[in-house]
């Protein structure tokens, strides 16, 4: 919405027309306040009020969002107020001193009535004790829910500061002794290929193996085995069968890792062509030994990578160390969220619909973050951790359009109703205290963007939209 103050005082009639808790108001009534209050214009970025400062206004947004964040240790975002609401101090409202500071965010109208004039109000318009008791017991329970939410996300987010500072460096030593490990062992092999050496002192023949050797090793990283179970049996025991009649007792502890990167006997022949039959035995030991190690370092390594993964994780869920406004990936924020997820996913197939190039989203990244962990944690309780989830983040006009999906029931008739309630559940008594659909609901409103779903017995689908420029909203 455009505006310049001053208005006109038809505009300021239109603009209060929007606020939800003046609706139904005689034209007189209307005229009142536009006439009592005082209009007040504040730039981007500017102080709206300050934390611990009194009160002395009814504020009626009149355009424009104003970003309210309470200062702690650090400032945290609390709630945001924007075209059509009334914040400040309202009669029968024992506050003295603002509990947190609003700043505009874009340009904001507002239209302040003094609390001189609050008994004129009240009997000029009657309606308004019963209507500002409602703004009463509705701004409580807003600031109450925003209170619970700003405690569970610096809660997460001290864990993950723990966590970053716990395993960060411990993992980081482990994957650099891995890599170390891999070249100091490339480079100086293994006893059994010291004692091949001795028995075989031509180095051309020695050279002509090691390459063999790397070559097996690397198909075996590369792990292109067969297509089907079926065919890795089959491989497995003609290679065992191969490897026994080749002098080597273990077989059946090579065999299956031969066999599961594809490797057909005659590599093994060709790997086993520069040396004397008389040592095929050792060559085959100094394999063994060889790729064992490989596994057991390449299984460090990619342990200390999935504890740098999930670090990050957390500290992207919880956005840690960042100001309330941010320009997000939508993707990645999925993304982030979903690997918070991982030991549910074993046995859950995920189909991913993302659109490349995506723009950036401003938006509050950690409420976000908790919207999209409550709808993929919906579709995962209902699917039993087994079945399809479906992910998906497009544009479609001028919205961001994510979609969380899955194949499970379905919401029951007598719920579809009910599901953005707060505290309502379909789980058993006892497993749950809601479904955490309000908060979704209530973190897409904030961002100007709407949730609803699409329900079958084949499945759910929950669509979120959410405008890519915030300016163009009011």
């Amino acid at each position: 919405m455009a505006f310049q103050v001053p208005s006109t005082f038809e505009d300021r009639i239109a603009a209060l027309q929007s606020i939800e808790e003046l609706k139904g108001l005689a034209p007189e009534e209307l005229a009142w306040i536009a006439s009592a209050g005082n209009e007040r214009s504040v730039q981007d970025g500017d102080l709206v009020f300050s934390q611990g400062a009194p009160p002395h206004h009814l504020i009626f947004i009149l355009a424009g969002e104003v970003t309210i964040k309470r200062h702690r240790s650090s400032p945290v975002s609390v709630l945001t107020g924007r075209t059509g609401r009334i914040t400040g101090k309202t009669p029968f409202s024992r506050i003295r001193a603002w509990s947190a500071e609003g700043r505009a965010s874009g340009n904001v109208w507002l239209l302040e009535l003094h609390e001189t004039a609050f008994p004129a109000m009240l009997t000029a318009i009657p309606s308004m004790t019963e209507r500002i008791v409602r703004l009463l017991i509705d701004r409580n329970r807003e600031y109450t829910r925003a209170e619970e939410q700003i405690g569970k996300l610096s809660a997460l987010g001290k864990l993950a500061g723990n966590l970053a500072h716990e395993m960060n460096n411990p993992a980081a030593a482990a994957r650099s002794a891995a890599l170390a490990l891999t070249q100091d062992t490339d480079t100086a092999g293994s006893d059994v290929r010291y004692h091949l050496g001795l028995k075989c002192p031509d180095q051309v023949v020695l050279h002509s193996y090691t390459r063999g050797l790397d070559v097996i090793r690397s198909k075996i990283k590369l792990g292109h085995g067969p297509k089907s179970s079926l065919e890795v049996t089959e491989l497995e025991e003609s290679m065992a069968d191969w490897l026994r009649g080749k002098g080597f007792e273990d077989a059946w502890k090579l065999a299956p890792i031969l066999a599961e990167a594809g490797l057909s006997i005659s590599e093994l022949q060709e790997f086993l062509a520069p040396v004397a039959a008389v040592l095929y035995p050792l060559a085959l030991q100094d394999l063994f030994n060889t790729i064992s190690r490989d596994a057991a370092i390449a299984t460090v390594t990619q342990a200390t990578g999935r504890i740098f993964q999930v670090v990050t994780a957390v500290k992207n869920y919880s956005y840690m160390d960042r100001q309330a406004l941010q320009k997000i990936d939508l993707a990645k924020a999925l993304e982030d969220v979903l690997m918070m997820f991982q030991p549910r996913l074993i046995n859950v197939t995920i189909k991913k619909e993302i659109q490349p190039d995506l723009p950036l989203l401003e938006g509050y990244g950690a409420e976000l973050n908790q919207a999209f962990f409550a709808l993929i944690e919906n579709s995962l309780d209902i699917l039993g951790n087994r079945g399809l989830l479906t992910l998906a983040v497009k544009l479609q006009g001028d919205e961001f359009l994510v979609e969380v999906g899955d194949d499970g029931p379905g919401i029951p008739e007598d719920a579809k109703d009910r599901v953005f309630e707060p505290f309502f559940t379909t789980k058993p008594l006892g497993s749950g205290l809601g479904l955490g659909l309000d908060t979704v609901q209530r973190v897409v409103a904030k961002h100007f963007g709407t949730v609803a779903f699409d329900t079958s017995a084949s499945g759910t689908v929950f669509h979120v939209r959410l405008p890519i420029a915030r300016a163009e909203i009011y």
